[in-house]
């Protein structure tokens, strides 16, 4: 078997490959492919022959997804799925489903007729029956849905169970029977012992309880349960009909990139006995990089790690940003001095806690973290001394993420579920600020107050737009053919976003009794790693004099490592 993988990865890294286009080989056969994108999503073919993945584009800038058809030289770009993640098939082959702009699409393999089916605002996952009929989980604490592949109205079909502190059903994949199917029953707040992979049925709202597991699972022929133990790919004897496992579970291959911020795997299987897998972490890795106006890197802070949410403080001389533990089972707030280059924790708890946002005077840090199973807001001195506050009105709901601070102490702004909120701490009261029928992200106040930036979906794509506050009686669009991520200049003279390319733009804004915005310039392009979680809110911050800029990048992906390519895997398994 290890002659095998060195003839054919050396094979693959002259452009040869071992691909067998005849049947499928009687003993296990392994192959790289001859490209190092760096895949942050995949899913192969019902037929075993093509992968979708989601990977960047560096001529255009932007995350897309990429066709390969194993054993061919180069993959191909799907056009229109600028953006995208999670992609799956369907079940002729001729389709691809995925996420994108906040909604679920679909797409033919040229991607020359896009379709929307329904609002996503983050997905986690979609699977496809024989009947038409999609299961996906359209945002981050949710149960499972169904919705016709043509279109219309989705309709939950799994319950949260809080008795298990769970906080998403997700990953949702069909059986070959296309009535059952497998999820992941998941929480993120530290109770990962109670992570299961659970039998469902489109008749009937009972499940069953397969296997503990905090991933993605995979049946494939003959008869296994493919899922992810320890970041290793397993597999485990899986009978239909009685839809239990048998016996223990074996390694398949070490070193799986898992998303730990998801909990998914990134691995996929076919009827044929394909298997296709990422290994390394090129996903998930960043670095922290000051970019001029003109677009000139300069300096990095630290070093390379899954970084999110860079926040610079109100004297510019810290930043604040969310980085994972080497582990991955844990995301923490940190700050790094950058006259010293000493980097501290701020958060010691083993959740996930993220999005930090300083306080005006730069003593406090508000962060949100979902150690009470959903997400909440908290807030600690800066200087890690004192207890940590949980802060907020008391609605229940599932997503409560701080945005921004008022630069006179007085407001906050927050997400609740897809809406926007604001928090007055002195009466510890919310009050709803923009709702709608669309999701909303990103929003901050003017240095002034008396203005928010913020996008939305509502036109079908991401468009930064600025209001009024309190009352948002009235809104301007700033960004023509895509925007996201607002942020003011400090002088309020100026306002930043980001194109769908990843450019850098700016606009000049007078802000009086009115709002008055000129023409959109571009900077320069950026290269922001993509986000994985709902909670990678901002992928840059602005210097203190408005001509720097410090950004979350991606690593050089010529670095990753290439996908590897399994055919007839489950040979392994029968010695």
């Amino acid at each position: 078997m290890v002659a095998a993988l060195m003839v054919c990865a050396l094979a693959a890294g002259a452009g040869l490959g071992c691909w067998s286009k005849s049947n499928a080989p009687k003993q296990t056969t392994y192959f790289a492919s001859p490209f190092h994108l760096g895949a942050n999503g995949l899913a192969l073919s019902p037929d075993g022959k093509t992968v979708a993945m989601v990977a960047y584009w560096d001529q255009g800038n932007k995350y897309m997804i990429w066709t390969y058809k194993l054993g061919e030289a180069t993959p191909t770009i799907v056009e229109g799925t600028e953006g995208a993640s999670e992609p799956f098939w369907s079940p002729d082959g001729q389709s691809i489903g995925f996420f994108a702009q906040g909604k679920l699409k679909r797409t033919d393999v040229t991607g020359k007729s896009v379709q929307v089916i329904c609002d996503a605002a983050n997905g986690r996952g979609g699977t496809w029956n024989k009947n038409g009929v999609i299961l996906f989980t359209p945002d981050v604490f949710t149960g499972i849905y169904r919705v016709s592949a043509a279109g219309g109205a989705p309709m939950e079909i799994t319950k949260l169970d809080e008795s298990r502190f769970e906080s998403s059903h997700r990953w949702a994949v069909f059986l070959p029977d296309g009535k059952h199917f497998l999820y992941l029953g998941a929480n993120f707040a530290g109770h990962f012992e109670l992570n299961a992979i659970f039998l469902g049925a489109l008749d009937s709202a009972a499940r069953k309880l397969i296997v503990p597991a905090s991933s993605n699972a995979v049946y494939a022929e003959p008869g296994y349960l493919l899922y992810v133990r320890d970041s290793a790919l397993v597999a485990q004897r899986f009978e239909l009909g009685t839809n239990t496992v048998k016996g223990d579970a074996r390694v398949v291959r070490n070193e799986i990139q898992y998303l730990v911020q998801i909990d998914q795997g990134l691995f996929d299987g076919a009827p044929d006995g394909t298997l296709i897998m990422q290994t390394g972490k090129a996903g998930t890795e960043s670095q922290l990089t000051w970019i001029d106006r003109s677009g000139k890197r300069m300096e990095s802070v630290g070093g390379i790690g899954s970084f999110g949410n860079p926040s610079l403080s109100p004297d510019g001389r810290r930043v604040a940003y969310d980085q994972a533990n080497p582990d991955g089972r844990e995301i923490g707030i940190w700050i790094t001095d950058l006259t010293t280059d000493a980097a501290r924790r701020l958060t010691l708890d083993n959740s996930l806690s993220q999005v930090p946002i300083w306080s005006p005077d730069g003593k406090r840090m508000l962060f949100t973290s979902n150690r009470r199973v959903f997400n909440r807001m908290f807030e600690k001195n800066a200087d890690g001394s004192g207890a940590e506050e949980e802060i907020g009105g008391k609605e229940k709901v599932r997503q409560m993420v701080g945005w921004d601070w008022s630069r006179d102490g007085k407001y906050l702004l927050e997400r609740k579920e897809n809406e926007l909120w604001y928090y007055t701490p002195s009466d510890r009261e919310s009050k709803p600020y923009v709702q709608g029928q669309y999701a909303v992200r990103n929003a901050q106040f003017s240095p002034g107050g008396k203005f928010v930036a913020y996008a939305s979906n509502e036109t079908g794509g991401w468009e930064v737009y600025v209001t009024p506050f309190p009352a948002a009686n009235s809104k301007w669009q700033v960004s023509h053919g895509g925007g996201e991520e607002p942020r003011w200049g400090r002088d309020g003279k100026e306002l930043f976003y980001l194109s769908p390319e990843g450019t850098l733009m700016s606009v000049k804004v007078n802000l009086g009794s009115s709002f008055e915005a000129m023409t959109p310039v571009a900077l320069f392009q950026s290269r922001r790693r993509q986000k994985i979680s709902s909670q990678d809110v901002f992928t840059y911050a602005i210097g203190n004099d408005g001509n720097r800029f410090l950004f979350n990048t991606i690593v050089d992906r010529r670095q990753a490592a290439p996908l590897w390519i399994v055919q007839n895997w489950a040979q392994q398994m029968e010695k």
